[in-house]
């Protein structure tokens, strides 16, 4: 399918294909805002197959560019091989992993609390108490048949 002869119609379709939503694709086309005439738009087979059609080259472009990496990371990798650079044809082998999505880039996250832990039930249900209220703090302590004290802060 060629570029659609409705002008609009494609600035539609490539704002679609792009992952703008109907109604913000129609406004930035040039039609006046409304979410029914978008719809309908969104909706034709024209506009339908030329969304399919932009996505498909956008994804044969990616691919194209990805193999075409990977391609001349294997050639730096065979040149650093024949030169004897053993790093930087471990470096190409590494690179070309990386792309190929076989390493996973971990990270730590780590939590820390300053507050202290309480020590009794009372601190439990005073803590409960100041961060969710009163009821929340009386039914901790009936759920775990604990005196609650009235005296609470």
């Amino acid at each position: 399918m060629a570029i659609l002869t409705n002008p609009k119609h494609e600035l539609f379709a490539q704002a679609l294909a792009k992952g703008e939503n109907a109604t913000k694709a129609y406004q930035s086309a040039g039609f006046k805002g409304s979410r029914a005439n978008a719809s309908r738009l969104k909706a034709n087979s024209n506009i339908t197959a030329r969304v399919l059609e932009i996505q498909g080259l956008a994804a044969a472009g990616a691919k194209i560019t990805l193999e075409g990496l990977l391609d001349e990371l294997e050639h730096a990798r065979q040149r650093a091989d024949s030169l004897g650079q053993l790093s930087a044809s471990v470096r190409a082998i590494s690179e070309k992993a990386r792309l190929a999505g076989l390493v996973v880039e971990r990270q730590e996250i780590a939590v820390v609390n300053t507050e202290p832990e309480p020590e009794s039930t009372t601190e439990v249900l005073a803590s409960v108490f100041e961060r969710v209220g009163e009821k929340a703090a009386r039914a901790l302590a009936d759920a775990f048949d604990i005196e609650y004290d009235a005296k609470l802060p």
